[in-house]
């Protein structure tokens, strides 16, 4: 009996624990009871002592001569851990006895009953060797999986070891494999313990000692910790921090100009929203004691989902001492918001002004719950002015009509030259609705068109000027990219009727939005009346028996009722866009559960698998765990037969919650691929942290296999990395028996393509005659001919 790589083995001499018959006696079920209780309850430094003493004792019981306790190594081989042996025997290479046992495979206990069953040869020599004449292994098993075994072993065979007895005996190894499995838990937490404070005490000293001021705050601003240098900096005690906002302690941070900062600008804001380090910031700090500092920000997110409630961390330094003197720094601070804000040109505000002048126009529309008005006017013909007349002429124009306008503007409007020759304008009057904004914005257009057909006379030259205007009504639902592209498209519908008119903003001039609008309807009324359909592409094994289908992966196709059974490409990357993508992942997922619990009755398909493509978002998504389950409890499907593709963009948009994500998947028994391997980032170190199952080379790779060593390279590579990590590999878009061929050869084993059965609505469960060929060795040196290298 031996496992993989190992010499000698079982011959068909070996009878299994079913077997009856008289083999070698035993210890009674009370005694193997007293041993168990004894292992489980043995404080951590006894274990191994109580596992010797109970080895001892059993193999004692059961009239052995030599007694073993061996566990999985990490090559695969067992190793001896604990070995006993009969007062006044010897036993030569006793370390050489779990080389007898059987392969992980075979998970039950297993009998030798006489060395003369096994042929001649070097395994019945070395068992010779030891002067042993019959063995018994028992295995210890961990979730079914072989985590060791126990043998013991006879001289002679003499005595009665019933099967009721092996169940008995495995009962007592797999207490041993537990006692030991629970002190190597104990002692790698109390070395984490110790490590983890040892890291508390650096950082509290690191912290406390530092020269900078530094914070530590929540998702929702608050301060969750602060040094001292901290609180000297804000101007307020150290012990009013915790659980305050700096506005909370009567700080406020201050654009460099001296602007006051929206909230989504805060350092805060933009860390946890960007999900970067952000470094030296420059803000102005009005401290709690008034004074007025100008600070270097460096501030770090901390992933969500972490065991502390800090979401920013934040070193502050001030940098006042380096402004010459405070006149310098107020003069500078003007002349820097001044170009920020405002066009040099015609002293209104500019492109980065008018957004910040937006933004104030949602807060007002949400804070009042009242629409205002939006004015985009487009001036008509001015590259002809500064074509024939000159740009200097044109920036005079430009300059008289920025007065004009201004002129025009009520109060509490606002007014911005945003490009060369386009204005924005924002009315300060609120409206109970939108259509009354709207209304009010046509007869301010229709105001500003009547007073620009005045003549401009410029430096004794007269010139007539025209203007296109897009107005739209401006709702705290809006955005501000929204609103200026919304209001741009209505420029452009007044020039093509002719312009110097005006025209509000419509759903209509944007045919592409109606029609994602129609699809976006057309997909939800598609799972309502069920027009979804799950084809399935087999996925095939090369295994001593040549080519099998071991699993299924499930595609979606959508039968349209006008346009007929569509594809993926056809709607999936517009559910992506417009995260419509979760609602058929659900349906995806719980279509092939069933199906695959259909599989479970059907003899031909019961040993099958299925393979399922999950969307970022879905993936990422913090219900994504408990829909899985849901279906799970729905279908009673066996998560183990379950697989789900995500693509690398998905783990890396998000490392620490992909990671946590898989982890869970995975204790449902649920197996990770990743789809489309080698085409993203392909990092080594995220292979390293995450628990990926299987990799799937992308098909891509292949359709060059004949001519481009730069694939069959990057594929040796994938196939290498695959074997050194452990990993299952699959390669996807197999169509000819070249590539098959290539692939074979360079250790691949399971392959998914069209060369063995393109997508059905039904699971296949064949190859064809010609494909299950390619399984065996003939004509394998042929076909790789067609392949250089």
């Amino acid at each position: 009996m031996t496992g993989k790589g190992q010499g000698g083995s079982w011959v068909p001499g070996v009878v299994s624990a079913t077997d009856r018959g008289n083999f070698h006696a035993s210890p009674t079920t009370a005694t193997v009871l007293d041993i168990i209780g004894r292992i489980l309850r043995a404080p951590l430094s006894a274990t191994d002592t109580e596992i010797e003493t109970a080895l001892a004792q059993v193999a004692d019981a059961c009239s052995a001569d030599v007694a073993q306790v061996c566990r999985a190594g990490t090559t695969g081989p067992l190793e001896p851990i604990h070995s006993w042996v009969r007062d006044g025997h010897i036993v030569l290479n006793i370390q050489d006895l779990c080389k007898f046992c059987p392969g992980s495979d075979q998970t039950g206990p297993v009998m030798l009953r006489d060395l003369q069953d096994l042929p001649e040869g070097p395994a019945r020599d070395r068992l010779a060797g030891m002067e042993l004449r019959s063995l018994v292994a028992v295995p210890m098993l961990r979730h079914g999986v072989l985590a060791g075994r126990v043998l013991l072993g006879w001289r002679t065979g003499s005595s009665d070891l019933r099967p009721e007895d092996l169940a008995a005996l495995q009962s007592l190894a797999e207490a041993m494999h537990a006692a030991a499995e629970r002190r190597e838990s104990e002692r790698l937490t109390t070395e984490a313990a110790a490590a983890l404070q040892e890291d508390r005490l650096l950082l509290e000293s690191i912290l406390r000692t530092s020269t900078s001021a530094i914070l530590a705050f929540d998702a929702d601003a608050r301060i969750v910790f602060a040094n001292d240098e901290a609180a000297a900096l804000l101007g307020t005690d150290a012990n009013r921090l915790p659980g305050c906002t700096l506005e909370g302690v009567g700080c406020r941070l201050l654009s460099r100009e001296g602007e006051p900062l929206p909230p989504e600008a805060l350092p805060v804001a933009r860390a946890i929203a960007e999900g970067q380090t952000l470094r030296d910031l420059h803000h102005v700090l009005m401290a709690a004691d008034g004074r007025q500092r100008i600070l270097s920000i460096n501030a770090a997110p901390v992933a969500a989902g972490a065991a502390t409630a800090v979401r920013v961390v934040a070193t502050i330094d001030d940098v006042t001492g380096q402004v010459s003197a405070d006149s310098a720094l107020r003069t500078a601070l003007a002349e820097a918001h001044q170009l920020a804000f405002f066009d040099p040109l015609t002293g209104l505000y500019n492109r980065r002004g008018i957004v910040e002048v937006l933004r104030d126009c949602l807060q007002t529309c949400a804070r009042e719950k009242a629409f205002l008005s939006l004015l985009y006017i487009d001036l008509d013909g001015m590259r002809q002015v500064n074509g024939t007349r000159g740009h200097w002429l044109g920036d005079r124009v430009l300059q008289a009509l920025g007065a004009r306008l201004d002129n025009l503007r009520q109060d509490g409007g606002d007014l911005g030259r945003i490009s060369a020759d386009e204005f924005v304008l924002t009315c300060g009057e609120t409206h109970p609705d939108a259509a009354g904004a709207v209304a009010a914005a046509e007869a301010e257009a229709q105001r500003i068109l009547e007073s620009l057909r005045e003549p401009f006379v410029v430096d004794g030259l007269t010139l007539e000027v025209t203007a296109s205007i897009g107005l739209a009504a401006i709702s705290a639902e809006d955005s501000v990219e929204g609103l200026l592209k919304g209001v741009d498209l209505a420029v452009m519908a007044a020039k093509a009727a002719g312009g110097d008119r005006a025209c509000a903003y419509r759903a209509d001039m944007e045919q592409d939005m109606v029609g994602r609008v129609a699809l976006a309807q057309e997909l939800r009324e598609a799972i309502r009346r069920d027009e979804f359909r799950i084809y399935f592409e087999p996925m095939v094994s090369l295994g001593e028996t040549g080519l099998e289908i071991v699993g299924q992966e499930a595609l979606i196709r959508w039968e349209h009722p006008q346009r007929g059974l569509l594809a993926p490409i056809a709607f999936i990357p517009f559910a992506e866009e417009t995260g419509f993508i979760r609602d058929i992942d659900r349906w995806v997922l719980r279509a092939a559960a069933q199906e695959l619990a259909r599989w479970a009755e059907d003899p031909a398909r019961r040993h099958l698998g299925v393979s399922i493509n999950i969307s970022s978002a879905q993936f990422l998504s913090e219900e994504f765990g408990q829909m899985v389950r849901e279906v799970l409890d729905e279908t009673g499907v066996d998560p183990t037969r379950i697989e789900l593709e995500v693509t690398e963009g998905t783990l890396l948009s998000n490392l620490g919650l992909a990671r946590t994500t898989m982890m869970d998947l995975r204790s449902l028994g649920i197996s990770i691929a990743l789809d489309d391997f080698g085409t993203g980032f392909s990092s080594l170190s995220y292979l390293r942290d995450l628990p990926v199952d299987v990799l799937k080379i992308d098909r891509s790779f292949l359709g060059g296999l004949s001519d481009s060593k730069a694939n069959r390279t990057i594929l040796e590579g994938i196939i290498g990395l695959a074997s050194g990590l452990g990993v299952a590999l699959v390669a996807e878009g197999v169509e000819t028996p070249a590539q098959f061929a290539w692939l074979r050869a360079k250790g691949c084993r399971t392959f998914q393509g069209y060369l063995f059965g393109r997508p059905a609505d039904e699971a296949q469960t064949q190859l064809a005659p010609e494909v299950s060929a390619l399984g065996g060795h003939g004509g394998d040196r042929a076909v790789l001919g067609q392949i250089k290298g």
